[in-house]
């Protein structure tokens, strides 16, 4: 069980790692409106909502999507009191650049495979392209490979975990989105 006095403290430390200490100019995404920790905290409450995954999975995965873009957006590490499971966890979301995570995603369990189909179809369910500045043809490239990464993750937790909830609102996001 998740005590409100932990979830506090998660909560409490991703915000100053998001909102105060990141590192990649992206303290704010949707160009600027939105606090970067909706996106961690979206990851993660969609997770621990979703009755159909086994609770266990849902407490770890919420407590490792809640930071799991500390190591690679914020001048944070993770603190002493975070679980060594949380952190172990937490380390294989965590890839130098979206190249690396196309190419270890084959070799990630099932459990880290449906954790990184929450962070993806989230980027794609805001449409977010990632640091401005770059040529919008780049962009465009990314976010095709994006889809095609992320229609990949639906198949396999599918495959793993069956038609949760997740997977059935993948499915929707991937079709009505222009990516």
């Amino acid at each position: 069980m998740i005590k409100s006095e932990e979830l506090k403290k998660y909560l409490d430390f991703a915000y100053s790692a998001y909102q105060e200490n990141n590192i990649t100019n992206q303290a704010y995404r949707q160009d600027g409106k939105v606090p970067y920790i909706m996106h961690p905290l979206w990851c993660a409450s969609m997770l621990i909502a979703d009755t159909q995954v086994p609770y266990e999975q849902r407490e770890l995965g919420f407590k490792a999507l809640i930071l799991h873009d500390v190591l690679e957006d914020t001048s944070l590490q993770l603190p002493e009191w975070v679980e060594l499971e949380v952190k172990d966890v937490v380390k294989e979301l965590t890839f130098e650049n979206f190249q690396q995570a196309i190419e270890l995603y084959p070799s990630k369990s099932a459990f880290i495979k449906l954790l990184l189909l929450y962070d993806k179809l989230s980027s794609m369910y805001e449409k977010h392209v990632g640091i401005t500045g770059k040529t919008e043809e780049i962009r465009a490239t990314k976010r095709r490979l994006w889809k095609e990464f992320t229609l990949k993750g639906i198949q396999e937790v599918e495959k793993e975990y069956g038609n949760i909830r997740i997977v059935q609102a993948g499915k929707v996001i991937a079709e009505n989105t222009d990516w």
